[in-house]
């Protein structure tokens, strides 16, 4: 029996600058939009990615030679998107993990809300190093059927019942 499954993998790597995060979040939605993905997912993706690389540059891969990795894994009815960046040290990732599940934000705080967002938006969070000591951090979104339904939904019969 021949595997149906569709797969496919996008690697991009762009310098430590938030200037090209727009153009990172719309081209990996647009991926999403190609792959079948509907307008709401699509929309929450670029959200995902835009705070991802956002914490990446402000948090890891800084100064002039530093760098973003953002790969996207696409495979049927789900998404995996892992965002890597050269601020890994063991310390780091310890902290990075503490903050991001086991304290909120409060009201005063006017920082510190991205990945309370990204946790919400997604249906799997995780942090790590990978091998070369880089700060990983993944997550896992799955395609949702009611994402499927348009946003703004076609108004019929508009004039019906009405006489002209």
């Amino acid at each position: 029996m021949k595997d149906t499954s569709k797969e496919n993998n996008y690697n991009l790597q762009f310098p430590s600058d938030l200037d090209y995060i727009p153009a990172m979040r719309q081209f990996i939605a647009e991926v999403a939009r190609s792959e079948g993905y509907s307008t709401k997912f699509c929309f929450r993706t670029e959200i995902i990615v835009d705070e991802l690389c956002t914490n990446a540059i402000l948090h890891g891969s800084k100064g002039r030679n530093g760098c973003v990795i953002l790969e996207a894994y696409f495979n049927n009815d789900i998404m995996k998107l892992c965002v890597k960046d050269g601020g890994g040290k063991k310390v780091n990732i310890e902290n990075l993990k503490r903050a991001v599940y086991n304290s909120k934000p409060t009201a005063d705080d006017t920082r510190g809300r991205g990945m309370d967002i990204v946790q919400m938006l997604a249906d799997e969070l995780k942090i790590d190093l990978d091998e070369n000591g880089n700060t990983q951090v993944n997550i896992v979104k799955k395609r949702n059927m009611d994402d499927d339904e348009p946003i703004l939904k076609p108004a019929e019969n508009q004039n019906e019942g009405t006489e002209i």
